[in-house]
This record gives C-alpha cells, structure tokens and sequence, in this order.
C-alpha cells in the first residue's frame, strides 16, 4: 500500500474528475470578489457547464428548451457571483458523480446528507456575520464531498464501505480501502476548485481534527472549526455546541440561543433547520432532473442501455445550449 496518503487523495481526484479547463480561474475570481457578474456568466461558454443549476437556485423558470444568456444574468443577479460560483462548482461535482452510473443505494443518501449540510451551512452563515452564507454552504459541502469523490474514482470498492460503515469508518479502514481519507479528498478538492489554500487547510484540520497548534497559528482555521461545530451541532438538534471555545466564538449566535422571544435571526434560523431536520434538504437544483426518482431511474436506463452494464460518461446531465 502506498504510504502517501495525500498522494493518493490527489490521485483520485486527478483521476475521476473532468471539470471545465477555467473553472478554478473562474471560482477564485468570485471568490475574491473581483469578477463580475458579466464576467461570471461570460466564463460560463466554456464546454462543459449546466447553468440550469443556476436557475433552478434562483427559482427562475427557463422560457424555452435553450437556457437564455438574459435568463442567466438574472440568475447570477438574484444569487450574487459568490454564491453562483459556489452552486457551479457543487454542481459540477455532483453531475460527475452521476455520470460514473453509480447505484442509487450509495449516491442517494450521500447527496442528500450533503444538501442538508449545505442549506444548513447557508442558514448557519446568514446569522453568523462573520461566516457568510457562501462560505456556510461551503463548510456543509466539504464533509461530503470526498466521499463523493472516492465514490466514482473507486466504483468497487466504495459501495461495500459505505454501505458497511455508513462513511464513518476508522482512518485505517478507509486508508486500505482507498489509500487515503475522506477528508484529505475534501481538502485538496476545495484547492482543486480554486477555493484557495486557507479554505482548503480549514477543510483539512477541521475535519482530519489535526494537531491544533496548526489552528492556533490560524485566525481564518478557527472561524472554520467553530462554523463546522455549529453546523453539526444544529444538524443534531442542539441549539449550540458542546465545545466551549465554538460555542462562544460567535457572540451573536451564543449570548442569545436562550433568549425568549428569541432574535429575529436566531428565530428563522432555528425554523430552518426543524425544517431540515423533519426530512431533508429541498434543494434539487443539483440534479439534472426534478427529484432523486427521477434522476435514479435515468442513471439505471442508461446504464443498462450500453453493454455488459458498462458506464457511461456524461450521459445524463444534457448541457443546454444557450440563446
């Protein structure tokens, strides 16, 4: 077994991910605030984007069959270029993982576990004005998305893991399973996706729980421990988390989760995640069509209709071409 563990997290990316040549360009311009919303929507003609994602966030109805260049303006107005950026990228993730054909029992629960942790993120980030909501929806989607990742770049063997472990095994079980760990996928894919080496050392020391002086010589590290704790704290219907340093470093959350009447934005908070809670996230613009059902029952047509079951590359998400 190679001991190079981050060498093998990067090779699974490298080797299970075809994603748009300017997509890291285009994500870092965004996220530093220096594209504009023309800019965004320009990059986007590069081959290998499907901008209905962009729609179906911003709750626009696309006219016609062809997405409309004006309908995508609107869109990325509606959204902010952050955000849009952050949807594109997660997006593109997603459409990867099912042009592999996975199985519905596996994809399935990991898409939906990660859209929850992704609403909840952008809720979490709204009242944490030191977070934002992009960055929120950002810290929901890296504990997730490695697994996605492993799920395509190791078809045989990650369905039996995470079906075994739920994708919660020991770092020996995932190491001689995949070579590498989850998180270490997950940090070098927020690198990948041009998000920059603080977000993906956040990523890494968050979720790997690495050596915390790392996170002491780290301002930006701790605000992603903290956000990560509240996260999954509000995932597991708590008001705040049990770690005292998390819990108190974001003041206008904890000096007032037990206030009655709670703060306007505690009170919508909380509202949004009994609503995630009670089942799971709504959010479907992800998905190449309306619902998982549907989505399931194209990948298995698919599949079946090459030979020997064989699968099929970029099959399912029909990229729209515009007008």
């Amino acid at each position: 077994m190679n001991g190079d563990t981050w060498g093998e997290a990067q090779k699974a990316i490298h080797n299970s991910l075809n994603i748009p040549s300017n997509l890291s360009s285009l994500v870092r311009g965004c996220w530093a605030g220096i594209t504009t919303p023309a800019e965004f929507v320009h990059a986007l003609s590069v081959p290998g984007y499907s901008p209905k994602c962009l729609l179906r966030a911003a709750h626009i109805v696309a006219k016609q069959k062809k997405i409309r260049v004006s309908e995508i303006e609107a869109a990325v107005e509606a959204l902010g270029v952050r955000a849009s950026a952050i949807i594109i990228a997660i997006n593109t993730i997603c459409e990867a993982t099912l042009d592999s054909g996975p199985a519905a029992r596996v994809w399935t629960p990991i898409f939906k576990e990660m859209m929850s942790e992704i609403e909840l993120g952008y809720h979490f980030g709204s009242s944490a004005g030191s977070v934002g909501a992009e960055k929120g929806m950002l810290i929901g989607f890296s504990r997730l998305a490695g697994l996605a990742v492993l799920l395509v770049s190791h078809p045989a063997a990650f369905p039996e893991w995470y079906l075994r472990t739920g994708g919660a095994s020991s770092s020996d079980d995932a190491i001689a399973t995949f070579g590498c760990e989850p998180y270490q996928v997950s940090s070098l894919l927020l690198q990948r996706l041009g998000l920059g080496p603080q977000n993906a050392l956040g990523a890494a020391v968050t979720l790997g729980a690495l050596h915390p002086s790392v996170v002491e010589a780290k301002p930006v590290i701790q605000t992603w421990m903290a956000a990560f704790h509240w996260v999954q704290a509000l995932k597991a219907g708590k008001r705040r988390p049990v770690d005292i340093a998390a819990r108190d470093f974001f003041p206008e959350l904890a000096e007032h989760v037990e206030s009655d009447p709670l703060p306007a934005h505690l009170e919508i908070l909380f509202e949004e995640v009994g609503k995630l809670r009670a089942g799971h996230s709504s959010w479907t613009w992800h998905l190449p069509l309306d619902s998982y059902e549907e989505t399931a029952q194209a990948i298995v047509y698919k599949v079946k209709s090459k030979p020997y079951g064989s699968n099929w590359s970029r099959g399912l998400a029909t990229r729209e071409t515009r007008s």
